[in-house]
């Protein structure tokens, strides 16, 4: 294992390469650091490459004039070359973390000391792109090969110096499909509720990062065992058997899609039928800093989840085609597969049968239409412009005439106020 032994270089790598190369030349030391050595290692496409230097911020600008700091507190400047933005980063030490998030102060210091300060082995190798060596400190390529995630040097200093670190090691293991270190895990476990003190965006984008990959199921496993599910979000699972639903979700999740995980780790949690989706998306949404449209998805989905398979054969057929006709009902079908696979036949059946009629034609009837018909505008108008489609869907109106003229009909009967 190792970089000689990856075939093929991209155009980043290439000029990351560079980069070191002319700080080599300048006198510096200049390597690969961090994500970028381990995911080569791994044969995985590093999604950017950084470079760990002895020069100073002062050095690299006097190397690079355009080079500009992006996190000179940290010793951090940033050089384009050939189009691509690398990270160049001075060897540092850190102090303490009195906030547990950043150290309260950073010191220039030699590899040795920057690769002490790092949160695991796997994430503390040094790759020199000129020399193709590698710099491995604390066995970080020994963990690759026996698939380990463990904190470089004692676990319960890593992990207090930045809490996140806990939810860190929990994507990397499943990412990777690799274990926590017992260690390193007992660490996380002893300090789990720390979490509580953590930025709630920064927690929240661990999480989606998580769910948003392929081994979901992996990541709810070990934030249920560890007892980081329970901290992060506010309260323990009343029904965990598992990420059994988690699991069944299709690989390659789409970004929009977040809500499909997160219902299913609802689901997981709780079983689903008993909760109320808007107080589970409103927690949800201020445990993890949900965006309107992940929030709104997460109450739309659970709302779908309870309609089926208990009310569906209760329902009519206008209101089986609206439901059917919801975003996320598909997704919600699926899950349901892991229960009750009669029923998603039975289901899957009817909705074929309505689809024939098609699920969710164009209304017939719009409020322009009302209006265009002497109508005054009022708040029954939704009402009546709903009351018209459920006949539409149901067949019993056909044209536009149809609609209008079962909207003179019913407009008498429709509550004023709405």
């Amino acid at each position: 294992m190792g970089f000689e032994t990856v075939r093929g270089r991209g155009e980043a790598e290439v000029a990351a390469t560079e980069v070191a190369a002319k700080l080599q030349r300048a006198g510096y030391q200049a390597y690969f650091a961090g994500g970028c050595v381990r995911d080569r290692i791994l044969d995985l496409s590093p999604e950017d490459f950084d470079v760990a230097t002895s020069a100073l911020p002062e050095d690299v600008r006097a190397v690079f004039p355009r080079a500009h700091g992006v996190g000179e507190f940290f010793g951090v400047m940033l050089v384009h070359n050939n189009g691509w933005p690398i990270q160049v980063a001075t060897f540092r030490t850190e102090g303490p973390y009195t906030d547990h998030r950043r150290p309260d102060h950073v010191e220039a210091a030699t590899l040795e000391d920057d690769a002490a300060r790092r949160d695991f082995t796997i994430n503390g190798m040094y790759w020199d792109p000129v020399a193709k060596t590698l710099v491995d400190p604390w066995g970080g390529e020994a963990d690759l090969e026996a698939g380990i995630i463990r904190a470089i040097r004692d676990p319960e200093e890593r992990l207090s110096e930045d809490h996140l670190r806990m939810l860190r090691a929990v994507r990397f293991a499943a990412r990777l499909s690799f274990r926590i270190d017992p260690e390193t895990a007992a660490a996380i476990t002893k300090h789990a509720d720390a979490l509580a003190g953590i930025s709630r965006e920064r927690i929240g984008e661990e999480i989606r990062r998580m769910f948003l990959d392929d081994h979901r199921d992996v990541a709810a496993t070990h934030l249920e065992d560890l007892g980081l599910a329970r901290s992060v979000l506010g309260e323990s699972a009343t029904e965990w058997t598992g990420p059994r639903h988690l699991a069944a979700i299709p690989e390659g999740l789409d970004r929009e899609d977040y809500p499909v995980a997160l219902a299913a780790w609802a689901i997981d949690r709780t079983g689903g039928r008993d909760v109320a989706p808007a107080e589970v998306a409103a927690a949800w949404r201020d445990a993890l800093v949900l965006s309107n449209s992940d929030r709104n998805g997460l109450h739309d989905l659970l709302s779908i989840w309870q309609q089926i398979p208990d009310a569906w054969a209760d329902l009519g057929v206008a209101k089986q085609k609206r439901l059917a006709a919801r975003p996320g009902f598909s997704a919600m079908l699926n899950l349901l597969g892991v229960d009750a696979v009669d029923a998603v036949e039975v289901i899957s059946a009817r909705v074929t049968e309505l689809s024939a009629d098609e699920l969710a034609p164009e209304p017939l009837l719009r409020g322009a239409s009302l209006l265009e018909a002497g109508f005054q505008a009022g708040p029954q108008f939704s009402q009546i412009i709903e009351m018209v489609y459920d006949a539409q869907l149901e067949g019993r109106v056909e044209t536009a005439e149809e609609a209008l003229a079962l909207a003179r009909e019913i407009w008498p009967k429709v509550d004023p106020a709405g």
